[in-house]
């Protein structure tokens, strides 16, 4: 594998201009974390190496008339600490938490996470339960995806090679709303993650918002489950046809830690766990978030 050329972006722009010029062959690095593991692996062997983490700009978080804005390299260090994303969205907050180990939160950054994880990474879960959406650049101009539109496959991702992603926007959740996170894996620190599950339900209870990661290709969010819980008493979930709902949904792997059948199984409880905290939360706390 030969050196990529290595260019320093001096602005969104730059970057850009400089990824446009790759013909499809260059790479953005930011944090990082991912990258470096995928030129370890010899999975990536980009011609034009395109560096953003010096791009002014691009690492905040701020607080908007509808909820937080985020740059995209904004580390999950920044979030952890935030006390805006506390207030708004505690819910990035606890997943920030249990990101890996404290030197990769430190490194690592929100845009790369939700842009290379494949069927990896936890912050894209919350996102999509918190009904984020993301601000994408490129020689075309600027436009705004969904993330829960965003991953098509594996490593596939609704981004031409040419566009970088600027912020991620997550609405305020509704007051009273309850939240939770639970990931499943042998690890927390250094293994990647099996099954992660975030979940978002409204104050009274009436519908309910999941991400999941690690039940597929890549981050989904099951809707007829949700719909079906939705029409269920908090109080007394049919947790079975649940699960048969939940099957119909995903597509997990096989690998050497878990089979496809013990990760459906991993799905359902890590789901039922997160509902179930959900709700606790919302006990201890009066009902509020």
């Amino acid at each position: 594998m030969s050196e990529p050329q290595f260019v320093r972006a001096r602005s969104v722009d730059h970057a850009i201009d400089t990824l446009k010029a790759a013909g499809g062959d260059g790479l953005i690095v930011a944090g990082g974390v991912v990258v470096s593991s995928l030129f370890n692996q010899r999975l990536a062997s980009p011609a034009v190496l395109v560096d953003i983490s010096r791009i002014k700009g691009l690492r905040y978080i701020k607080r908007t008339p509808n909820g937080l804005s985020i740059g995209a390299l904004a580390t999950h260090d920044d979030i952890h600490r935030s006390a805006d994303v506390k207030a708004v969205a505690p819910l990035l907050t606890e997943i920030a938490e249990d990101v890996s180990c404290p030197r990769l939160r430190n490194r690592g950054t929100l845009g790369g996470s939700i842009c290379t994880i494949g069927g990896q990474g936890d912050p894209a879960t919350g996102l999509i339960a918190l009904g984020a959406t993301m601000q994408i650049k490129g020689p075309g101009g600027e436009r705004t995806a969904h993330i829960e539109d965003f991953y098509k496959d594996a490593f596939e991702v609704d981004l031409a090679p040419d566009e970088i992603v600027e912020r991620i926007d997550v609405p305020a959740p509704q007051t009273g709303a309850r939240f939770a996170f639970c990931k499943l894996g042998p690890r927390n620190a250094m293994d990647f993650t099996q099954i992660t599950v975030s979940v978002v339900m409204a104050p009274t209870g009436s519908g309910i918002r999941i991400g999941m990661n690690g039940v597929a290709n890549a981050p989904n969010r099951p809707r007829a489950t949700e719909a079906l819980i939705a029409t269920m008493n908090a109080g007394s979930i049919n947790w079975t046809a649940v699960g048969k709902t939940l099957n119909g949904e995903i597509s997990p792997q096989g690998d050497l830690v878990y089979s496809e059948d013990f990760k459906r199984h991993l799905a359902l409880i890590g789901l039922r766990r997160a509902v179930e905290r959900a709700l606790a939360r919302s006990k201890e706390a009066g009902g509020r978030a």
